[in-house]
């Protein structure tokens, strides 16, 4: 019995259902049409990682893979969320920096894959709101 309902388990799991199809009022091609044509942006990578600025107990490594590629333990990882107060950030100097050089985008990772989230998530208490800094820089943004 216990084989047959497991079996029955496993076989309606495995059914797919379609995935639906969201528009978001422009086709794709319109969207990358207007990409290509801005042709100069800025995208910013930001998170909990600018602490350690790419050095942990004397290793070297890209900044936004600190935590694996020097192996830091999660729960001292954790910790830089108690060091995260950029307090001269200004969404208004970033964004006239951009226009003045010519952008016509930003796209800021706004929840890297350490899982820290640059905006007030209502999912994690690992956000910004929860750093001394205490803005939602995506709503600034």
């Amino acid at each position: 019995m216990k084989n047959l309902l497991l079996l029955i388990f496993f076989v309606l799991s495995c059914q797919s259902s379609p995935i639906e199809n969201k528009s978001y009022g422009i086709d794709q091609d319109t969207r990358m049409s207007w990409w290509r044509e801005a042709r100069f942006g800025l995208f910013i990578h930001w998170g909990l990682y600018a602490i350690p600025a790419g050095e942990w107990n004397g290793k070297t490594t890209h900044g936004e893979w600190i935590r694996t590629s020097a192996e830091i333990p999660i729960d001292q990882y954790d910790k830089f969320i108690d060091r995260f107060n950029p307090v001269k950030f200004d969404a208004d100097k970033w964004v006239q920096m951009a226009k003045h050089a010519g952008m016509r985008y930003i796209v800021i990772t706004s929840k890297h894959h350490d899982g820290f989230a640059l905006f007030d998530s209502k999912y994690t208490d690992f956000d910004v709101m929860s750093t001394p800094f205490k803005r939602d820089i995506m709503d600034e943004l």
